[in-house]
C-alpha cells in the first residue's frame, strides 16, 4: 500500500477531545493496549498530528503521528485501524503474528504478499497450526522472522485458520499493507529493525525440511538457493533417464457426477466473467443478459453451459446462491424481472480466481440478410445524474459527479448518507433531521425555519435537483451507453400534403437502432402503400425520416409495440394541423 510515494492532502493537529475519542477506539480495537500504554504512546499534553493521505492506488488513509513517528494508520473506506511497525516494536503483543523465513523478507520489500508456504507453522497440528485455529478472514496480523520477534510487516489474512490449513500450503496467506522500509516507515525516524528474541513455539523447526532455506551467518543465502536448485535439477535429469513409456499413468475418468461438473463450469464462468467481459459492465444488469452475454462466452472450448444439468436447475437459484455468498446483489427492479444491482469485486473468490484464456473455434461468418435478422430491443434504464447541486451529498459516499443512478439506487444512497450521519429522528423514524450540507441541497428560499423533512419529501427534493439521464444497452453489448437528458421517443406524425393528401412520418428510429429501410419495407407490405426514406429536415445531422402514404398511425404503433417491443412510453403519436390562410379561428 505504501510501496510507492503517496500524496499528503492535509495535516491537522488533533484536539484534546479528538484524542480522547481516538484512544477510546484504540482500547476497543486492541484490548491489550491499556490506559498506561496509551499514555506512553500518545501523551495527553503532546502534539498528535492527523494526516490524510492518498496512496499511489488512490486509497484514502488517515495516519496518526507522534514525535514524527507514524503510530497508527486507518483505511478510511473500511474504518479499520492498524498499528505501524514502530508501534509493534514497542508492544509486539498488540496483534497475532506469523513467523516467516528471513529469505522471504526481500520479497515482501518488493511489494509481494506473504504466501501460505512462507508462513512457518507446525503443520502436524492440523487446523490449529495457524494461530490455534482462532484466526478469521480479514483479521489483522503482523509478520516477524523465525530468528527475531520484531515486526517486519503488517497485513490482513486472506483466510481463516481452517481455510489456511485446507489450502494445502498453496496460495496467498496475508495481504501486506505496510512493511519496514516502505514510504510510511520512511516518514518516521527510520529506526532500523530492532533485535528481539525469536518468536515462541518454534521448537519444531529443527524437525522440518524448511530449515534448509534459513540463511546462516556463514553461508550466502543466494548460494544456498542455487545449490538447492542444482540438486533438484539433478534429480529431474536422473529420473528422466529411467522414464519408460509404461510409466506414464493412464488418464482416469472424472469420478464426479455430471451435476458436479456442470456446477463447477457455472462457478468458473461466473467468476471469470467478472474479471473479464463484465469487469467494467454498467449495473444494474438483467440476470438473463449477464448469463447470455458474459457467462456463456467464458465457457471452455468443447464445453457448454446448461443450468438445467446442474444441481441448481434454474439460473435464479444459482445467482441466489452467489448472492448469499456475498458476491453479488440481486433485486427485482421490475415485477418478475431480476437484475444484478451490485457486485463485490474485492471478494476473496473474485480476487483469487485465476483467469483461463478461452479459445473458441473459428467459424466462417455467414452472410445474414436483413430479412433474417430479428430485432431485439435495448434495455432502457432511466437515470438520475449526480450534478453539482447534489454533489455535497453523494461525494462523501464515493459517488462522483456525472454518475447515473436509478431511482431505487438514489433512495438507497440517500438512506445510507442519513444513517452514516445519524440524521434520522430517534423518536419519529419517518423524519430526517437536516444537517447543514443536506439543508443546503434540499431547502429553497424562505425555508430557513425547516429543520427536518419526511423521507418521501426528502427523496423527491433530491431527485428534483438531479439531472435526467438514461442508459441503453443493446443485446450482445457488455456495457450500457449512458447519456444525459431524457430519451426522446419515436415520433409518429400525421401531416397533410398538397392536394389534401395525408401522410405519416416516423422519426428517431435510429436512436433505437431500428433500420429505417427495413422498417419502411415492412410498412409497404403491411399497409400496401408507397414509402420513402430520406434525411429528416430541421433535425440533428444523421436523423432519418420514414414517410408512408395515408394515415397509418395505428399500424405503425402496433408494429413498434408488438414486433419491435418498444415500451409504450417511447412511442409518441401526434398530428400536425395546418392553419388555413384568411380564416380566423372560431371564437
Amino acid at each position: 500500500m505504501f510501496l510507492k510515494a503517496y500524496r499528503v492532502k492535509s495535516n491537522i493537529q488533533m484536539k484534546g477531545s479528538d484524542k480522547k475519542k481516538f484512544k477510546a477506539e484504540l482500547r476497543k480495537k486492541f484490548p491489550l493496549l491499556t490506559e498506561e500504554r496509551l499514555n506512553e504512546l500518545l501523551p495527553t499534553k503532546d502534539e498528535v498530528v492527523l494526516s490524510k493521505i492518498y496512496t499511489f492506488n488512490g486509497d484514502s488513509v488517515l495516519v496518526y503521528t507522534h514525535q514524527k513517528n507514524p503510530l497508527f494508520f486507518e483505511l478510511e473506506k473500511d474504518k479499520v485501524i492498524f498499528p505501524t511497525v514502530y508501534t509493534l516494536w514497542k508492544y509486539p503483543d498488540l496483534l497475532p503474528s506469523f513467523p516467516t523465513w528471513p529469505l522471504v523478507l526481500p520479497k515482501i520489500a518488493n511489494g509481494a504478499d506473504l504466501m501460505i508456504p512462507g508462513i512457518v507453522v507446525d503443520y502436524e497440528r492440523g487446523d490449529k497450526a495457524y494461530l490455534n485455529g482462532k484466526l478469521k478472514r480479514d483479521d489483522a496480523v503482523y509478520v516477524n522472522l523465525t530468528n527475531n520477534r520484531a515486526a517486519v510487516a503488517v497485513g490482513v489474512s486472506y483466510h481463516s485458520s481452517e481455510d489456511l490449513y485446507m489450502a494445502g500450503r498453496r496460495g496467498k496467506g496475508l495481504k501486506i499493507l505496510h512493511f519496514a522500509g516502505d514510504k510510511l516507515w520512511e516518514s518516521g525516524s527510520k529506526v532500523p529493525l530492532p533485535t528481539m528474541n525469536p518468536p515462541d513455539g518454534l521448537d519444531f523447526i529443527n524437525h522440518t525440511e524448511e530449515n534448509q532455506y534459513v540463511s546462516d551467518d556463514e553461508n550466502d543465502p543466494a548460494e544456498e538457493i542455487e545449490s538447492v536448485q542444482d540438486d533438484r535439477v539433478e534429480e529431474v535429469v536422473e529420473g528422466a533417464k529411467d522414464l519408460q513409456v509404461q510409466d506414464v499413468p493412464e488418464v482416469e475418468e472424472d469420478p464426479r457426477s455430471p451435476q458436479e461438473i456442470m456446477d463447477e463450469l457455472l462457478e468458473n464462468a461466473f467468476l471469470q466473467a467478472w474479471k473479464t467481459s463484465a469487469k467494467k459492465a454498467e449495473l444494474p444488469m438483467l440476470t438473463s443478459n449477464f448469463f447470455r452475454v458474459h457467462m456463456v462466452s467464458q465457457c471452455p472450448k468443447g464445453k457448454s453451459l446448461d443450468v438445467k444439468k446442474s444441481s441448481y436447475k434454474k439460473l435464479s437459484k444459482f445467482l441466489s446462491e452467489k448472492s448469499k455468498e456475498g458476491l453479488i446483489t440481486v433485486k427485482e427492479l421490475t415485477k418478475g424481472v431480476e437484475s444484478i444491482t451490485d457486485v463485490k469485486r474485492d471478494h476473496e473468490k473474485i480476487q483469487h480466481f485465476r483467469v483461463i484464456k478461452v479459445v473458441k473455434d473459428e467459424e466462417p461468418e455467414e452472410e445474414v440478410l436483413p430479412c433474417d435478422m430479428k430485432y431485439e430491443p435495448p434495455e432502457i434504464t432511466e437515470l438520475f445524474i449526480v450534478s453539482g447541486p447534489v454533489q455535497a451529498i453523494f461525494k462523501p459516499l464515493g459517488i462522483p459527479k456525472g454518475r447515473g443512478l436509478t431511482g431505487p439506487q438514489v433512495r438507497e444512497e440517500v438512506k445510507r448518507y442519513v444513517l452514516e450521519n445519524d440524521m434520522q429522528d430517534p423518536e419519529r423514524k419517518s423524519l430526517v433531521k437536516l444537517n447543514p450540507e443536506m439543508a443546503g441541497v434540499v431547502l429553497g428560499k424562505g425555508e430557513n425555519g425547516v429543520f427536518s423533512l419526511k423521507w418521501d419529501d426528502l427523496h423527491s427534493r433530491i431527485q428534483a435537483k438531479m439531472s435526467n439521464g438514461f442508459s441503453l444497452r443493446f443485446p450482445g453489448e457488455a456495457e450500457s451507453k449512458v447519456s444525459k437528458g431524457a430519451l426522446e421517443p419515436i415520433e409518429i406524425t400525421t401531416a397533410t400534403r398538397s392536394g389534401n393528401k395525408k401522410v405519416t412520418l416516423v422519426h428517431r428510429l435510429e436512436l433505437f437502432r431500428i433500420s429505417p429501410k427495413e422498417f419502411a419495407q415492412k410498412l409497404q407490405v403491411g399497409v400496401a402503400a408507397s414509402t420513402s426514406v430520406h434525411e429528416a429536415p430541421n433535425q440533428k445531422p444523421g436523423a432519418v425520416e420514414v414517410l408512408v402514404q395515408g394515415n397509418q398511425t395505428s399500424f405503425i404503433s402496433k408494429l413498434l409495440l408488438q414486433e419491435y417491443k418498444i415500451p409504450r412510453k417511447y412511442v409518441k403519436e401526434q398530428e400536425v394541423v395546418k392553419k388555413k390562410k384568411g380564416k380566423n379561428p372560431p371564437k
